[in-house]
């Protein structure tokens, strides 16, 4: 037996399946697909998936990952991404599978690609709101508000952003890597929530994580 890891998308209108559906999905999927994983022992036994780092609602990904045990040692791992993306739906694609590296726990960081547009494209052009992002950014500290296990706190989210960059193209965009995982997690949404107050003005923010970290920047796998 031993402990695999698939790298997944999820894009176009399955951003909107909740991390509990995409669950239920995977593990159809993984049954259909008839793969000989572990199971739970005991009266109600269920396959036994882990996924690291669950993805936000209305959030796309191209790393993903959804751990299980396979018990058969001599088992093809290159052909598995065939059988379960013959079992999956449009929007959700296997794009690889091996022998899980790192853990879970072991993750640090987390890298997203976001574009910004007004809701009403009235209340301000592309350009000012480029403009605007980056006065924002400059600021000496961006305050929010952040929900914890002991309640709601302010916190600093500028000593948060461990990289920013704007991306090259007609809308407004830019790369962005923020602390996550177990210990700290933090998401996006708070500093897009924050710039939309500091403007005055209602953003669509199309949000989609590209990358997932472990410390010294190494990918997790």
């Amino acid at each position: 037996m031993k402990n695999v890891r698939v790298i997944y998308e999820k894009n176009g209108p399955c951003k909107y399946i909740s991390h509990l559906d995409t669950n239920r999905v995977m593990l159809r999927a993984i049954g259909k697909s008839k793969l000989n994983i572990w199971y739970t022992e005991g009266f109600n036994r269920h396959a036994y998936i882990t996924f690291a780092l669950p993805l936000s609602l209305g959030f796309g990904s191209t790393c993903e990952s959804m751990d299980f045990r396979i018990l058969d040692d001599n088992e093809d791992l290159s052909a598995i991404p065939e059988r379960l993306n013959c079992c999956l739906p449009k929007g959700i694609r296997v794009l690889s599978c091996k022998e899980a590296v790192y853990k879970p726990a072991d993750i640090e960081s987390a890298e997203y690609d976001i574009t910004l547009e007004a809701m009403d494209s009235n209340d301000i052009s592309e350009k000012e709101l480029s403009i605007k992002l980056n006065e924002f950014l400059s600021l000496p500290e961006i305050i929010v508000e952040k929900k914890t296990k002991k309640g709601i706190k302010n916190v600093d989210l500028k000593g948060y952003i461990l990289r920013f960059e704007l991306s090259d193209g007609d809308k407004v965009g830019f790369s962005l890597t923020l602390p996550a995982g177990s210990s700290l997690n933090i998401n996006p949404n708070l500093l897009i929530n924050a710039f939309s107050d500091y403007i005055g003005t209602e953003l669509y923010a199309d949000i989609t994580r590209t990358g997932v970290f472990i410390k010294g920047g190494k990918s997790f796998e």
